[in-house]
């Protein structure tokens, strides 16, 4: 199978009809029934193959200066554009043969035989199996794959990979990156609005580019078994393309033939050429120090480290850092976000998703869309002031509310319990009304003082969601034998706080007067 030309992504037409499309066929229709979204069988895989696709226009594609990116947005390339510009591409995209997409150029170095499950993300691993301990996502419930949910699974691991243990490398943003999108109407739009100009993407005098710097998988493995920095593949050492097709895992696809067709455990499609097992090695490419376009970055030691996604989910106590700069300018959003906010000049929607992991574990999948609020030249930094003013208001009232359930349910400061989903729920009872309040606040910028009602407002919603979310989680039984006074007495202790002078401050609201008697 080639992954340029064959159809294999499936995918959702605007009205609701579902097909498998090749990458060239992207914008088939485009006029009376474009392509909205990926259709999966995973929400990982949606996430990854809109990656994949955006890396194959990106490499391909990217438009020379500005002026054509936005032609190109506005009149999409045809069907027959992508098929001439991807086949020059073709030969690095083949599933099988001796360069294969993706996988090992040396096979027979590869010893450890696994069972194709171990390239999803979430898979029990070894030692898991061993233990008896995969209690909540089991053994065996995916034992053959065909090829197009084998090419899906290897792209995700690739991209998103893990820790997987001694010399099993993580992917090039680490384990289970975060990845944030500016999110169009149409699946084309989606990804030509996270395609750079090449000036913004290449380096000036680019001397790396060499297929195999682009496609790593067309030359022997840069292993890394040396100890650092021998061992370390640097931005600089490859061409900027190879974000997008990094390979931090030496793997080799097994496929079998059959005698007659066979359902795939994942899609359902019934294949005589299935995929159950995989060959593997450590010491696979150990990337270090890439800021990929695709992340929101923060600074350490002057290092861009991507940012990953963490328990509590996605929301916008995320804003900072994800849509804007973060105010000390730690925290930076990834380059298609910041291009398209300062390119544009319009407002759109940012797309976030990703896997929470805890090494080698994933603990959960996050995927959410929030608003892309573009704000006059010059209104930046007013702007992002006062947004950050209503998330530091809310973080710490969160942390108020869940001291005081705790409180309330468990007793002394010594009680232990795990109450993070007190503040979970008091972000998601917030999220709606705070993308409304930064709405109020863009729309205020050029008048004095607007911003003040504005935070006011916000003070009372703050006030009546930790009220609500206290009540809802120490009265309603989630909890035996709640002691009534105690009770009580965290209640008013909550609704004292979030009155008192602490929020007011955090908001940037003035104290209220009060007059003598």
């Amino acid at each position: 199978m080639n992954l340029t030309y064959d159809r294999w992504i499936p995918v959702r037409r605007a009205d609701g009809s579902r097909e498998s499309i090749a990458p060239w066929q992207l914008t088939e229709g485009i006029a009376s029934n474009p392509i909205v979204a990926v259709a999966s069988p995973r929400p990982d895989f949606d996430g990854a193959l809109t990656q994949f696709l955006i890396g194959l226009l990106q490499t391909t594609c990217a438009p020379p200066d500005t002026f054509t990116w936005r032609k190109w947005r506005r009149e999409a390339l045809t069907s027959d554009e992508l098929r001439g510009r991807f086949s020059t591409v073709a030969h690095a995209f083949e599933l099988e043969g001796k360069a294969a997409f993706m996988q090992d150029y040396a096979p027979a170095e590869l010893t450890n035989k696994l069972d194709i499950s171990a390239l999803l993300i979430e898979a029990p691993g070894e030692q898991t199996q061993e233990q008896n301990k995969d209690h909540f996502i089991k053994r065996n419930g995916v034992a053959q794959l065909c090829p197009a949910c084998a090419a899906m699974a290897l792209f995700s691991m690739q991209t998103n990979a893990p820790s997987g243990g001694k010399g099993y490398r993580t992917g090039l943003r680490g384990g289970g990156p975060l990845t944030t999108l500016v999110q169009g109407k149409t699946l084309w739009e989606t990804c030509w609005l996270n395609v750079l100009e090449q000036a913004r993407h290449l380096r000036d005098g680019e001397t790396k580019d060499g297929e195999s710097d682009r496609f790593p998988w067309l030359a022997p493995t840069r292993i890394s078994e040396a100890k650092p920095p021998a061992g370390i593949t640097t931005s600089v050492d490859v061409h900027p393309d190879q974000q997008f097709w990094a390979v931090p895992r030496r793997i080799r696809l097994l496929a079998e033939v059959l005698p007659l067709p066979t359902p795939c455990d994942l899609c359902g499609a019934a294949s005589t050429r299935i995929y159950r097992h995989f060959v593997t090695r450590n010491y696979g490419v150990n990337y270090q120090g890439f800021e990929h376009l695709l992340s929101p970055h923060y600074v350490k030691d002057g290092l861009p480290n991507p940012i990953h996604p963490q328990p509590g989910g996605v929301g916008y106590r995320h804003w900072l850092g994800w849509v804007e700069n973060s105010a000390d300018g730690t925290r930076r959003p990834a380059k298609v976000i910041e291009r398209f906010r300062t390119q544009t000049r319009e407002d759109g929607r940012l797309w976030a998703f990703g896997f929470d992991m805890d090494n080698m574990k994933a603990r959960c999948w996050y995927d959410a869309t929030m608003p892309l609020l573009t704000v006059p030249e010059g209104m930046d930094s007013i702007f992002k002031a006062l947004v950050e003013h209503l998330i530091q208001g809310a973080d710490w009232a969160a942390g108020v509310l869940r001291g005081r359930v705790k409180d309330a349910l468990l007793g002394g400061s010594d009680a232990r319990g795990d109450l993070s989903f007190v503040q979970a729920h008091f972000w998601e009872a917030t999220e709606a009304t705070f993308y409304e309040h930064a709405d109020r606040l863009r729309a205020g910028l050029t008048t004095p003082q607007a911003e003040v009602p504005v935070k006011e407002s916000w003070r009372a919603v703050l006030h009546t969601a930790a009220l609500f979310v206290f009540d809802h989680h120490a009265q309603a039984g989630d909890f035996d034998a709640v002691d009534p006074r105690r009770l009580a007495t965290a209640r008013n202790d909550l609704a004292k706080a979030l009155a008192g002078k602490k929020l007011r401050d955090l908001l940037g609201l003035p104290q209220p007067t009060h007059n003598p008697a």
